[in-house]
């Protein structure tokens, strides 16, 4: 019975892994759960195969990546001829649309309105400061390729990670 539990948990723990990068797109900080899911697992096993220094190197990896993730968007704006106001708006619009979508459009709306609000927010910010169209809306694009830029570099850490336990594990 004990090689059964094994089985049924490693099942749980490579399930939760899955869901830990289907909920990125969505706006979930799935790094932080699968470096939860990793030292459950480490506790679980005697620190074997997971050790506590791995998980600190995934604790790492996921900071990283959500501060990527956090200034892209805000870079990009920047290079794309934004503002110190364009890079507020991108931070501030990012933020409230992701409030703004979630119930509208339950997942896929978190999603949605982070981008259109990094655009918008960069945009509007923009066109406040220097009252140019043209340059806000080339600035809000360049807010919501930055915003989209993290969310991909993000799940691709996230994926590596995952990969990285599973040497381990197997």
């Amino acid at each position: 019975m004990i090689v059964m539990g094994s089985v049924i948990g490693l099942a749980f723990f490579l399930l939760v892994l899955l869901v830990s990068l289907v909920v990125i797109p969505f706006g979930v900080a799935g790094t932080f759960i699968i470096v939860a899911d990793a030292l459950v697992y480490g506790l679980a096993t005697g620190f074997e195969k997971i050790t506590l220094m791995f998980v600190g190197v995934l604790l790492g990896l996921a900071l990283l990546v959500e501060l990527i993730e956090a200034v892209l968007g805000s870079i990009l704006a920047r290079q794309f001829g934004g503002s110190r106001y364009a890079v507020a708006g991108t931070i501030i619009g990012g933020f409230l649309g992701a409030l703004a979508g979630t119930p509208v459009v339950p997942f896929v709306g978190t999603v949605i309105g982070g981008f259109l609000g990094c655009f918008l927010g960069a945009a509007l910010f923009e066109w406040i400061h220097h009252k140019n169209m043209h340059r806000a809306l080339k600035v809000g694009y360049g807010a919501f390729l930055g915003a989209l830029g993290g969310k991909v570099t993000k799940f691709t850490v996230a994926v590596v990670m995952v990969v990285l336990i599973c040497v381990r594990i197997f």
